[in-house]
């Protein structure tokens, strides 16, 4: 038996509890972190699930693909990968996360009742159907066609082409499209519809302004911007570029649709 053994006789059991906390850690931050929280945010939660095991260090890497942490616990270095598929915003996973976060440290939760937890929280689903989604985002895209100095006719035209752009956002990302691509055609139809809907209209143009404002991304662009102040560039960095991205692909659709209607 080794120094390590006769120094501490039940490593092994630690080092398999500690395990057993640590993939739920991990996983609950990468939930976290694809549902658009900040990276300060990811790393005290992981913290805060692995309190209570006498770690000597704890070291979390945050990359837009993957979440790495690794734990030295009595010496003995230990590291768990997890990768990040897709990124979406989602306020319910990171507030469920946060409060999980915040009863795991004070020892509410053994290990394998906080694994079953992250999973019930990783299989959330949404707070509203997709369709009264649509329609809410619709109504505030018609209330800034008012507040841009469109009437009654100009909202009523905006929330219609606001809400076909919005079911065809949800659709896409749905069928799991490249968000690139689910920005441009969902900007493409609400910009067509505008146009079509207004065609008409004294004051079209903020119809066709205002229909596209449900696809601006604005989470991604804040979370970059806070992730450059904290110093994490690399983060911020990427999510500045998926922001750009967004944000051409916007254009692309509304240019196509104006081309296609002969405005352009």
């Amino acid at each position: 038996m080794d120094d390590a053994s006769q120094t501490h006789p039940d490593l092994p059991h630690e080092h398999a509890s500690l395990e057993k906390a640590l993939t739920p850690a991990i996983r609950a931050g990468a939930i976290m972190f694809a549902s658009g929280g900040e990276i300060d945010k990811v790393r005290r939660a992981i913290a805060s699930m692995l309190r209570g095991h006498s770690l000597e260090h704890i070291h979390i890497l945050v990359a837009h693909n993957a979440l790495m942490v690794t734990v030295v616990h009595h010496g003995e270095v230990m590291t768990q990968v997890q990768s990040i598929d897709g990124h979406g915003v989602d306020f319910n996973k990171i507030a469920a996360v946060y409060r999980l976060a915040k009863k795991a440290h004070q020892g509410h939760y053994p290990p394998d009742a906080l694994r079953a937890k992250v999973e019930a929280i990783r299989r959330l689903g949404r707070v509203y159907p997709r369709t009264l989604t649509a329609a809410c985002a619709a109504l505030a895209c018609g209330a800034f066609a008012v507040i841009f100095g469109g009437g009654p006719a100009a909202f009523l035209v905006t929330s219609i082409a606001a809400f076909l752009g919005a079911l065809t956002r949800f659709f896409l990302a749905a069928m799991r499209f490249n968000v690139v691509l689910v920005f441009g055609v969902s900007a493409f139809v609400a910009t067509y519809g505008a146009l079509v809907l207004s065609e008409f209209l004294p004051d079209r143009q903020y119809a066709e302004m205002a229909a596209v404002l449900f696809l601006i991304p604005g989470v991604p662009l804040i979370d970059a911007f806070e992730e450059f102040i904290r110093g994490y560039f690399t983060v911020g960095l990427t999510r500045a570029v998926m922001g750009l991205l967004m944000t051409l692909a916007l254009s692309a659709g509304m240019t196509l649709a104006l081309v296609l209607k002969g405005l352009w």
